[in-house]
């Protein structure tokens, strides 16, 4: 941890932003079907998990700054924006109500991708570590309420 300081990563925040873009729109447009209002876990302590693991990955990848360099590698790069424009084609489908378990999981799944490899871009293990948090937890909850 000694190469980490707290600071401003504005990639961090631009990942935060992007991913919340979809979000915004749900102020301003209702999907037609909004089977994501009711995405909960039946017991308490797996939300708790979800949303330590969701507000510390938001704030470390925001605040936390590896001394290193980031990560130079257009494989990662293209992975990340692959999983983000994905998520928002799955999002698009959502707007337009179309909605099954397959498509509502993978609505966990490329977010939580997505800031992992910015995690890993970053050199930010602490982001790394919440963001597994965020992952495990977002999509069992998310596969255990629609899939199964």
């Amino acid at each position: 941890m000694k190469n980490y300081r707290i600071g401003f990563s504005p990639l961090g925040l631009l990942a935060v932003c992007l991913v919340m873009v979809p979000n915004l729109l749900f102020l301003f447009v209702t999907p037609p079907i909004d089977a994501l209002n009711h995405n909960e876990a039946s017991f308490w302590l797996w939300n708790l998990f979800e949303n330590i693991g969701r507000f510390g990955m938001m704030t470390s990848l925001c605040i936390i700054v590896n001394k290193i360099p980031m990560r130079k590698n257009q494989m990662l790069e293209i992975s990340a924006v692959i999983s983000l424009l994905s998520y928002f084609v799955l999002w698009g489908f959502y707007f337009n109500g179309i909605a099954n378990g397959v498509m509502l999981t993978g609505m966990a799944v490329f977010p939580s991708l997505f800031f992992l490899l910015i995690a890993w871009k970053l050199r930010n293990t602490l982001a790394l570590s919440f963001t597994l948090l965020f992952a495990l937890t977002h999509i069992s909850i998310t596969a255990s309420n629609f899939l199964f």
